[in-house]
């Protein structure tokens, strides 16, 4: 089966065993000028971002859209009465701990005070009928299946080498959110399933049907999701807002508490809920993970370039935490649009008639029309006014209120000035300035970065991917018989020529790695068993029947395919310092084999088989590396022979439904072949 097999719906997804193509998506405006409430391009852009090995032009503009949503975030902080993680103006470990238990002690008081109100006699609050827990359910669709995907670029070979514990244990998050390779803890597949249970149909996530379907046009959702898929995209210039954001996420809510609850009464499966309430716990469980990830990685800030830079990325993380906690809020335009509202109702009743002889009219209605009290009093006439009063050019100039003619007027020297108080022309000045989309400047005022002149990358070997459009895809060798493609790699490691091994050896550990970028595609059977084949490649504990939570965080002993590459090159060079990242590999031991590898493992979708294939000749690898004495230490060639086990047994379940002869089963041995030429060609 592919991991990128589109369907209909979920009950025919869950049997469908073919690939078929997507529908041409037509364009749409550029990504940064995606309008507020405008579901539409918010849907489009949720599709490119589930396919972007199709759509890799979005990027640039998906950066923008990021930082948009960043700025905006910490723009609504200052409109909402709340207290918040930008009061800990100085990080310690203490105060992250002290400030986590006070948010989950909020949130247990005010379930405490829901279970005497539903004591008390009152009904149900959040989903009062079972056909508004149907609908509730269906809204936050969107939502609930890209559960884990700001996590899902994390851990690659594009990264830092010195970042790879703090990556790996949010890996581990994003493992655990997958259901840690067993589809039936999928989180995604719990709540297609959940869907299933009480009769909707939803077509695929990553299909364009998705995208149309009734029932999900809550904008608040879409940006929420979308925030998701948008800051995993670059770990390498955001990981501590993905860090940020995923202490955030992981912390329990008075939503998931009472959904779980409601959803029970109106007998409906709470499990998706009731999961999240307890694998997120603040003990062992994400939440406490993700607070100490966020520790640890702050302690080797402070150790690679001190105490000034921890600030900064503690300015990061918070950013990073405010736009998860503040995207599926109302769009800061409509919040600050309630209070002009609510300013204007006040001013139409003190300035009654005062204006009836005012020249100026909006869209073509005089202004004492427009604040007549009787007719303000009404909702829908209050909206019209603040939808005509935003298009009002030279009065109201869209994100630009310096300019604005209303905001001169209300100045000193102004026909105004006095007519509002100073809060009162802050908020206007604020609700102008929102219509606009806020691009980055508050994002990096806040945080002080000045390195934000790229454009998003998907690491370097986007880049080559780029530029190499065959990217190893079309001039592999062709496997004249199947079964001689798949036999057993002959090599002899007597001869190998580690030099021109060591570049294709960091590279291999990349193949995968981009099977996971979103949920959907890795919930079911085929990329369950990739996930189960990373976590052996980069040192987990074989899969438990439960979670291993804090436990794996704690273990200092794991072995990954990056640490033995820095290994065998200390078997050549005892004295050569470990590079820091793949692109120093490159730049050591040039390979155009390894940035091929790089540039084919982007496209998971084209290329599918091709890369699992090449695993399998490098699993042969492994498994002649381990049998060896003279490469690695004993314990490490231990590790190394125990991971191919684990990786043998995960192609194995991948390989069980490859047919003989098929497409796909002769592309996954022109995949093993192709690598196993190479491995070879090491070894002369």
């Amino acid at each position: 089966m592919s991991l990128y097999a589109t369907s209909p719906n979920f009950a025919v997804w869950k049997t469908s065993r073919k690939t078929r193509r997507h529908r041409p998506i037509p364009a749409t405006r550029p990504v940064e000028h995606v309008a507020a409430n405008d579901c539409t391009d918010y849907k489009l852009l949720y599709y490119k971002l589930h396919n972007l090995e199709l759509h890799p032009d979005i990027l640039p503009g998906a950066k923008s859209l990021l930082l948009s949503f960043l700025s905006e975030a910490l723009q609504c902080e200052r409109h909402i009465t709340k207290s918040t993680i930008l009061e800990l103006n100085i990080f310690t470990d203490v105060a992250l701990n002290d400030f986590v238990q006070q948010e989950l002690d909020a949130v247990t008081s005010e379930w405490h005070h829901y279970l005497a109100r539903r004591k008390a006699g009152n009904p149900r609050e959040l989903l009062p009928t079972a056909d508004e827990a149907r609908a509730w359910l269906l809204k936050i669709t969107p939502l609930k299946l890209v559960d884990g995907a700001w996590l899902g670029h994390v851990h690659r070979m594009a990264t830092s080498f010195a970042t790879r514990k703090i990556t790996k244990a949010a890996w581990q998050v994003l493992s655990e959110e997958l259901g840690d390779g067993d589809l039936q803890k999928c989180h995604t597949y719990v709540y297609a399933r959940l869907l299933e249970k009480i009769g909707i149909s939803v077509p695929a996530p990553d299909s364009s049907e998705f995208m149309q379907h009734d029932g999900m046009n809550d904008v608040t959702v879409w940006r929420s999701a979308l925030a998701q898929l948008l800051i995993s995209l670059s770990p390498q210039e955001f990981l501590p807002e993905i860090l940020g954001f995923s202490l955030h996420f992981e912390m329990l809510t008075l939503e998931t508490l009472v959904a779980a609850r409601e959803l029970r009464e109106l007998d409906i499966d709470p499990y998706y809920f009731t999961l999240h309430i307890t694998i997120d716990n603040a003990d062992t469980g994400h939440t406490a993970m993700a607070s100490r990830i966020v520790t640890d990685y702050l302690k080797l800030v402070a150790e690679m370039r001190g105490n000034a830079a921890v600030d900064q990325e503690w300015k990061r993380i918070q950013a990073g935490y405010i736009l998860s906690e503040n995207i599926g809020r109302e769009e800061l335009k409509d919040i600050l649009g309630t209070k002009v509202l609510e300013i204007f109702r006040a001013k139409s009743v003190a300035c009654n008639r005062i204006h009836d002889h005012c020249p100026m009219s909006i869209k073509g209605r005089p202004l004492g029309m427009w604040l007549d009290p009787a007719s303000f009093s009404r909702r829908d006439w209050q909206m019209d006014f603040l939808r005509c009063l935003a298009d009002a050019k030279p009065w109201v100039l869209k994100g630009d209120s310096s300019r604005s003619r209303l905001m001169q007027q209300l100045a000193w020297g102004g026909r105004m000035f006095g007519a509002f108080t100073d809060r009162e022309v802050g908020i206007v000045r604020d609700w102008i300035d929102s219509l606009a989309p806020p691009g980055s400047k508050t994002y990096t005022s806040f945080t002080g970065r000045i390195d934000l002149g790229r454009s998003i990358q998907l690491g370097q070997s986007h880049r080559r991917c780029l530029a190499n459009p065959d990217v190893l895809g079309r001039d592999a060798p062709d496997a004249d018989a199947d079964a001689d493609a798949l036999r057993p790699l002959a090599a002899d490691l007597r001869k190998l020529d580690i030099q021109k091994l060591l570049p294709i050896w960091f590279a291999h550990a990349s193949l995968l790695e981009a099977f996971v970028s979103v949920p959907w595609p890795v919930a079911n059977p085929t990329g369950c068993a990739v996930v189960r084949l990373l976590r052996a490649q980069y040192g987990f504990l074989p899969e438990p029947t439960g979670v291993h939570g804090v436990d794996e965080m704690s273990r200092t002993n794991h072995v990954d395919l990056v640490s033995i590459g820095c290994e065998l090159i200390s078997a050549v060079d005892p004295g050569r310092a470990s590079p820091e990242n793949m692109d120093d590999v490159l730049e050591q031991w040039p390979s155009s084999f390894a940035e091929g590898m790089l540039a084919a493992a982007t496209k998971p979708r084209e290329l599918q088989w091709r890369l699992l294939g090449m695993t399998h000749a490098f699993v042969q690898l492994h498994e002649l590396l381990a049998s060896s004495d003279a490469l690695l230490f004993e314990p490490t060639r231990a590790a190394l022979d125990a991971m191919r086990r684990r990786e043998q047994e995960s192609l194995a379940a991948l390989m069980a439904g490859l047919r003989p002869g098929s497409l796909a089963y002769r592309d996954f041995a022109n995949g093993c072949a192709l690598a196993a030429r190479e491995i070879k060609s090491c070894c002369k």
